[in-house]
């Protein structure tokens, strides 16, 4: 039997690009699709993950990851990354006066506390003739910037420049542990001054302020890596790397619920089986549970639900007792039956 729209509701269409049909109708999800289409069907303003779930009635941690699935397959874009590409400032929605740029000031370094607050406060890149001054004064800053330009293999221009000297004065951020974080972004062949500056105030946000810290996330960071790879392949995602919100999803489940590959994949079908969708926040709650019972492998699993299915089948009342219905005891005044009650040996 063949299918096509009726003549009638034509008339009311708007756009998807050929490309959502092409390449992606194969790949990804019922609740990607829906979500993607709420956006398509509003383009002429930005739509919040909030907004989304709302009006689909989804969870919004589900929606975000949705919305990031879009955003890394290069259909959908955020507005502050496509700002920050654009070298402006995210538009604000709020209509209240912005907070006035921080003056760089060289040698001066900011409290941890003002990045981590709940609105982030802007501040200005540092000149050239104040990038020349920390490094005339600072023999740290000239050893970092030599160990980066090695590490780099190319000389480190303004942008680079400008981007070490905030990561140091303005997030705080130790010279050890910057010569870490740019470590491991080239290990991951991510080199733009733009990500290493992003991957640099979000560790700052974490207090990574150590080298000791800083071995810890590249740690976990690289668990994730090589288990999405592995993931990504079983379970048919096209995603080259997990979403954000997914990368803290896995890292609370490899590092600290301490689950294996299998058991992850096990939660991760489950959640296909039980919602008819992919959910990170789902699977966390699945695996939540059996980190709290101690479950450590599929085998654990299947033997706790044979128990599960073995208790229902138990008789109500005292499961040790039964009832000999061939010895009839007496007969009540009401000329009901009543029957000996014997006990399992």
């Amino acid at each position: 039997m063949n299918y096509t729209v009726k003549k009638k509701i034509r008339g009311g269409v708007f756009e998807i690009p050929e490309i959502i049909a092409d390449k992606h109708l194969k790949f990804a999800s019922g609740e990607q699709i829906k979500v993607l289409l709420y956006v398509l069907r509003h383009p002429e303003k930005s739509q919040s993950a909030h907004a989304i779930a709302k009006f689909l009635k989804m969870d919004e941690a589900d929606v975000e990851d949705c919305l990031q699935y879009w955003v890394l397959t290069n259909i959908l874009e955020d507005e502050e990354t496509a700002a920050k590409e654009k070298d402006i400032a995210p538009a604000k929605e709020k209509t209240e006066k912005p907070a006035e740029p921080i003056k760089f000031v060289p040698g001066q370094k900011k409290e941890p506390e003002t990045v981590k607050s709940e609105e982030k406060v802007e501040y200005t890149k540092p000149t050239q003739a104040e990038i020349a001054a920390r490094l005339d004064e600072s023999a740290e800053i000239r050893s970092l910037f030599s160990d980066l330009q090695s590490k780099l293999g190319k000389t480190i221009g303004y942008d680079g420049q400008a981007t070490i000297i905030c990561l140091y004065d303005h997030f705080g951020l130790p010279a050890q542990v910057i010569f870490m974080l740019v470590d491991y972004c080239v290990s991951i062949g991510k080199t733009g001054y733009s990500y290493i500056e992003k991957a640099g105030s979000s560790w700052a946000e974490q207090e990574i302020d150590t080298v000791e810290k800083a071995a810890k996330k590249i740690d976990s960071l690289n668990k994730i890596n090589k288990f999405w790879n592995k993931f990504a392949i079983a379970q048919g995602l096209p995603n080259a790397k997990p979403t954000a919100k997914q990368a803290v999803y896995l890292s609370r489940w490899l590092d600290e619920y301490k689950m294996s590959f299998d058991m992850i994949c096990l939660a991760y079908e489950e959640t296909l089986e039980r919602t008819g969708k992919i959910s990170f926040s789902y699977a966390d709650k699945i695996l939540a549970n059996w980190h709290e019972s101690g479950f450590k492998t599929p085998d654990d699993v299947e033997r706790a639900a044979k128990d599960r299915a073995a208790a229902a089948k138990k008789p109500a009342g005292n499961p040790d007792a039964s009832y000999n219905l061939d010895r009839v005891k007496s007969k009540d005044v009401s000329g009901k039956l009543t029957y000996e009650r014997k006990r399992k040996q």
